[in-house]
This record gives structure tokens, C-alpha cells and sequence, in this order.
């Protein structure tokens, strides 16, 4: 179902008027999306190879840096030719088709009491996983999508030459990292590869804000990238955490937190900070990834 609605919305955006109708449209893809992602995640949590849900859960999400690098490739090969309304058109398209592979996609049946209340991930038990987990998902939001989304920006108002394929290979770079952490967590654990990893984007974040005007931008830029990957597993790892019968429901609701608010409003929340853009990413960057490290250490 959360495969169909941001297809079927995304095609529609072929359709829109006006700016209002894109906004409305853009949010039910959202909805779409983030229901399909929690319920990945969950679905990884129950398979059966257990030694290797992490590196599985570290796939999928480097599969974003590789979908936004497919994603500029396409807008640049459609948009000059066809319009940006094609775009659009083809990606419903092609993501209504990819439903055909869900149903291949192996699934645990879960034979226990299936009725329950949104209300039971802030019961006695679970309420400090929910807050927590909320803190580190809207943490690690406000880190990537404003790194993600202004990086290319603050590069091009750099006047760094070939900024494009900077992004490009550090959106690559990401990807590969992404999959080593979540392989790393399952053999030295969730926590300690998440914690790590977050220390490192910590590291990574001051040193951006303190040399961003410097020669080793290109390298900074591939540094911050790759030390995202504390957040490479986090769906997986939330839907482990949860009984099995709240695993979609409390992955989905952290990471509903993080999307809401780091996904929907990050960059306006950076480019509304009083300082030159570069150094408010990089406070950013140094904020988020030390309340990310916090809530991990108190997972």
C-alpha cells in the first residue's frame, strides 16, 4: 500500500497547477515513503539470517545517496528535453512497477496478539526507546538532509570547480560506507559501531566548520558523507528493539519524528541560522552529530 500511494502521487505530480498542489501532492509522497521505508526495516529485523542485518539494513540505506545521484542524472538527461513534469511521470512509473518485487520479498509471520494501540510504544517499557530513539532519528535528519541538500550549494557558491562530480563521489563514497557500518555492526554491534561512527561525524563537523574556507574542502565534504553512516542501520536496529509486534509501528514512528521536522524543515532551519551559509551548515553538523552520540550512548 505505502509502495502504490507515493507512486500514484508521484505521477500525479505530473497533473499540478500550481505550487499548492505540488505541496500537497509532495507531502502524501512522503507519507508513502516513510511508511514503506519503517516497514522495510521491520521486515529486515525478521529475517532469518540474523548475522547479517545490519550489512542488509546498511544496503538499503546507502541506496539513497545512490538514488539521489541517479535522480540528478535523470533530471539532467529528461528535464532539457522533456520538461520537469516527465520526470516526475517516469519516476511514478517505474516505482509503481517495483511493486511487482514486493512480492517476492520474504516475510515472518507474526502469530502473536496482532491488535494493538499507537499509544503501546510509550507504554512503561518502551517509552525511553521511543524518546530516545525519536531524539537520535530527528538528529540524524538534521545532519543528512541539510548536508545532502546544501552541500552542492555551498560548493557552488564556492566557485569550487567540478563541484558536481565532488557531490557525486561522495555520494558514492557514502553508499559504500553505509554498507561496511552496517556490516561492522553486526560483528562489533549496533551501539558501538553507531557510537563510533557518530563520534567521527562529531570530528568530521568541527573540522568543517573550522577549515571550510581551505583547500581541503573536497576532502571534508567526502569525510562529513561518510561519517553519516551512524545512521546507516538505525531502521533495522529500532525494529530489533521493539517486540515483534510493534517493530513497524515504533520504527516507523522514530522515524517519522526525524522525517517531519530534520527532513521537512532542516535546510530552512540551517539557512535561517545568522551566519554564512558554510559555517551554519557546519554548527549544524557539529549540533546534530553530538545529540546523535549522546542518544546512542543512552540506548
Amino acid at each position: 500500500m505505502s509502495i502504490f500511494l507515493f507512486s500514484i502521487f508521484t505521477i500525479l505530480v505530473y497533473f499540478v497547477e500550481n505550487i499548492y498542489e505540488l505541496y500537497v501532492l509532495w507531502f502524501l509522497v512522503g507519507v508513502g515513503v516513510n511508511g514503506e521505508n519503517g516497514i522495510s526495516y521491520a521486515v529486515v529485523a525478521e529475517l532469518q539470517f540474523t548475522h547479517l542485518r545490519g550489512f542488509a539494513g546498511g544496503l538499503m540505506q546507502g541506496l539513497y545517496a545512490i538514488g539521489s545521484l541517479i535522480g540528478a542524472v535523470s533530471a539532467y538527461l529528461v528535464v532539457p528535453t522533456l520538461g520537469w513534469r516527465y520526470l516526475f511521470l517516469i519516476v511514478g512509473l517505474i516505482s509503481l512497477f517495483s511493486f511487482l518485487f514486493w512480492i517476492w520479498i520474504p516475510e515472518e509471520k507474526w502469530k502473536g496478539r496482532v491488535k494493538m494501540a499507537v499509544s503501546e510504544i510509550f507504554s512503561r517499557n518502551l517509552r525511553r526507546l521511543t524518546l530516545i530513539g525519536s531524539a537520535l532519528s530527528l538528529a540524524s535528519f538534521l545532519y543528512l538532509i541539510p548536508a545532502f541538500s546544501l552541500m552542492p550549494t555551498i560548493l557552488q557558491n564556492l566557485k569550487v570547480n567540478n563541484y558536481d562530480v565532488i557531490i557525486a563521489i561522495a555520494d558514492l563514497i557514502s553508499a559504500v560506507v553505509y554498507g561496511i557500518a552496517g556490516y561492522l555492526s553486526d560483528v562489533k554491534g549496533r551501539k558501538n559501531t553507531s557510537l563510533y561512527f557518530s563520534i567521527l561525524a562529531f570530528v568530521s563537523s568541527l573540522l568543517f566548520l573550522l577549515f571550510v574556507d581551505t583547500g581541503y574542502l573536497d576532502f571534508l565534504v567526502f569525510l562529513v558523507f561518510a561519517s553519516s553512516a551512524f545512521f546507516a542501520f538505525f531502521g533495522v536496529w529500532m525494529s530489533e528493539l521493539y517486540p515483534p509486534s510493534l517493530r513497524a509501528t515504533g520504527a516507523n514512528f522514530t522515524l517519522l519524528i526525524g522525517r517531519l521536522i530534520g527532513g521537512g524543515f532542516g535546510p530552512l532551519l540551517v539557512s535561517l541560522i545568522p551566519m554564512p551559509l558554510p559555517r551554519a551548515l557546519g554548527l549544524d553538523l557539529l549540533v546534530t552529530s553530538l545529540i546523535a552520540a549522546i542518544s546512542i550512548f543512552l540506548i
